[in-house]
């Protein structure tokens, strides 16, 4: 250890004998590495990116049907064709199709809600018949009447507004509008609040006709879009509701349904604005209590309760199902078998609400580019170092659960085999780059968007990313880590495949798209021709990921260090510790936070990963490193929430993440006790990878 600590310090303070421009790699293996990135660059085609998105498209896959069954055997033949090494897993999974689901405003007067997406001419496949109608996944089934009450986007601090107003929701169905927070996220606050039943809408303020022109014109929601989704509680554990931290292999334990944390306990459906503009109009109560609960209907919007009262019939059962996860490997290439067996692993799921343009076709047809690309170079002989593996998931849509349950089946290997996972859920629906990720690979990403030309001729990737707004598809925030002029990267919350690895087995990770305005999000117009018209016309952003994406699986495929920059790391995490201690401090706690200070600090000290040009010692570099994202997890998770073994990150209520979860929840619940000895873990694991990392703290 004390030879490795010499080391990483030495890589810290002298001049790096690395060709400029490449993270972790010699001048002579830049070289050679840049020749194998041109041939490989050569190669993704917008033409198949968009024959691969048609077939994928053409009909609707949900998980559990037999369009996804359809769709994991074509990518598996595609693979088999591309000769990588093709296994498609199989589990069987607690899944939830509806049956029927019917509202009918009561009072003031009666209107069946039509619950109905209007079909346009211009899209085929709008008027499918075999296409589902609009229902959340898991919710309970039921049967009620009860009055309506407007809770806005449904989050705490909105259920509080409305009991400072007197406003009870006991009883009542709570109306909430999409956005803002995650649909599981509102069911758990709308069942707190003792609310009998949850409806979400799509409001136009959001993703409809205020943002601008609707679809076929424009890419924004007409009113009678819906989008559909699972409503369960992913945040606390994702997978398998009834194996919550095991795998669903043949003989493994279940759990009743009655004992799941994850499962809602509540009726749920969604509407579009055309119905749920019936509701509205037909509240009465105090007018909206603040302008931002204003929504894009041209009236004003109030909270009831009542007198608009609906019934609500969700007969949504929970039945047993089977996924089927697509996996393909490039064998890695290496004479040292710890290194070829070592995995790149790139994630993406193949199963949708309906059609799933965007979300996730587009990353699909992606993926199928990069693996047609990868077999190529394979067929010349040109296999990387490292093993690459394709993993493209099933019933994502549902509670990340192809994902979850192969990571969990396959955990002891990860934990000791995996490099990174590069995630592409919706790999297109416009042109501005946007990615989240561990802090110790952004390096690599600019490093890599600098490498790559922008489609429309706009400089490079990064320059576009550079210039672009902080949001992406799936809404994660960007966290303040330590300033830099170069582009946002967001950090990891949850809603994606790449949950499993980073979070639980501490993989460290990153999730990309090039996002554009998208108002169409798992509704029945999420389409090829939404993509054809709308998103991506020439599928040129598509092969632009493709070539982003596998990039990046060869830096880290074939560099002598991994590329991880620890020195990022720790910077971000000493701003991260001065946001908590701040808050702390504004509630009159002092949980003790020097000793994860110092050993911060000691990680924002440690240079770049330079190879030092000595086999053995770069060798060793790789093993700590490989361990370092590892060390920020704890055996017994974050409290309340185990599976989340991460200290660092975990996701909030919502598609967005918070930063030293462990501390940060204890001083906002005001348990100084535990914040303290939060504090104490977080320091234990940040001491942890500092030792690893040879940084040990002063």
């Amino acid at each position: 250890m004390r030879r490795l600590a010499a080391l990483l310090l030495l890589a810290t303070a002298s001049s790096p004998v690395v060709a400029p421009g490449l993270l972790g790699f010699t001048p002579e293996h830049a070289r050679r590495e840049r020749e194998l990135e041109a041939a490989f660059l050569a190669l993704p085609d917008p033409a198949r990116c968009e024959a691969h998105h048609r077939e994928l498209t053409h009909a609707p896959h949900t998980a559990g049907t037999d369009g996804a069954r359809r769709v994991a055997e074509y990518v598996a033949a595609r693979f088999r064709e591309y000769g990588l090494q093709t296994e498609v897993p199989s589990y069987d999974v607690l899944l939830s199709h509806a049956r029927a689901v019917e509202v009918e405003m009561v009072a003031p007067r009666r209107e069946t809600l039509a619950r109905r997406e209007e079909p346009i001419a211009e899209d085929p496949s709008s008027a499918d018949a075999d296409a589902s109608g609009p229902w959340h996944a898991y919710a309970k089934s039921g049967e009620l009447t009860a009055d309506v009450v407007y809770v806005n986007h449904g989050r705490p601090e909105d259920y509080d507004l409305l009991a400072r107003l007197g406003i009870d929701v006991r009883g009542k169905i709570a109306l909430a509008r999409h956005f803002k927070g995650y649909r599981g996220g509102k069911s758990l606050e709308a069942e707190r609040r003792g609310a009998a039943a949850l409806v979400t809408y799509s409001d136009p303020e959001e993703d409809g006709y205020v943002q601008g022109d609707v679809y076929p014109r424009g890419p924004w929601g007409n009113d009678s879009h819906v989008q559909r989704g699972a409503n369960v509680y992913d945040f606390i554990v994702p997978g398998d509701p009834l194996t919550p931290g095991w795998p669903s292999v043949a003989g493994a334990r279940r759990i009743p349904e009655t004992e799941s944390r994850i499962l809602p306990r509540i009726p749920s459906l969604p509407l579009s604005f055309r119905d749920a503009r019936v509701v509205l109009e037909a509240l009465e109560g105090p007018v909206r209590p603040r302008r931002e609960w204003q929504g894009g209907g041209p009236f004003a919007y109030h909270v009831g309760p009542g007198p608009a009262r609906l019934h609500l019939r969700v007969d949504v059962p929970r039945e047993i199902g089977t996924i089927r996860d697509v996996i393909g490997r490039v064998r890695g290439a290496d004479p040292d078998p710890e290194v070829a067996g070592q995995i790149v692993l790139l994630s993406n799921h193949h199963d949708a609400w309906v059609f799933g343009g965007v979300d996730p076709s587009s990353g699909t047809a992606t993926a199928l580019e990069v693996a047609r690309s990868l077999g190529e170079l394979a067929r010349r002989g040109r296999r990387p170092r490292r093993t690459i593996v394709l993993g493209i998931w099933d019933a994502e849509e549902f509670t990340l659960t192809g994902s979850t349950e192969w990571g969990e089946e396959h955990a002891a290997e990860l934990a000791r085999r995996a490099v990174a996972c590069l995630n592409v859920d919706a790999s297109t629906s416009g042109d501005q780059l946007s990615a989240s990720a561990v802090p110790s690979l952004r390096p690599l990403l600019y490093e890599a968007a600098r490498s790559l030309p922008d489609p429309r001729g706009r400089g490079t990737l990064y320059d576009v990313w550079r210039g672009a707004g902080e949001g992406n598809v799936r809404g994660y925030g960007v966290v303040a880590g330590a300033r830099t002029a170069d582009p946002p990267v967001q950090i990891l919350g949850s809603g994606s495949d790449y949950t499993v690895f980073f979070n639980h087995i501490g993989v460290p990770s990153a999730d990309l798209v090039f996002d554009g305005p998208y108002g169409v999000y798992h509704s029945i117009y999420d389409t090829h021709e939404w993509m054809r018209r709308i998103g991506d016309p020439g599928f040129r952003y598509h092969a632009a990921m493709a070539r982003l994406w596998g990039l990046l699986a060869l830096r880290l495929a074939d560099a002598d260090v991994l590329p991880f920059d620890y020195g990022v790391y720790g910077r971000d995490l000493v701003a991260y510790l001065d946001d908590v201690a701040a808050l702390a401090r504004s509630r009159g706690i002092e949980p003790g936070l020097d000793h994860a200070r110092r050993a911060a600090q000691a990680l924002a000290r440690l240079g770049g990963p330079e190879p030092t040009g000595d086999a053995a010692a770069d060798t060793e570099r790789n093993r700590a490193l490989l361990q370092a994202e590892r060390d920020l997890l704890a055996p017994e998770g974050i409290p309340d929430r185990p599976w989340f073994r991460h200290l660092v990150y975990a996701p909030l209520p919502s598609y967005e993440a918070e930063t030293l979860p462990g501390v940060r929840e204890a001083v906002l619940s005001g348990d100084a006790a535990r914040a303290r000895d939060q504090a104490t873990r977080l320091a234990e694991a940040l001491e942890r990878a500092a030792r690893t990392l040879g940084a040990t703290p002063p």
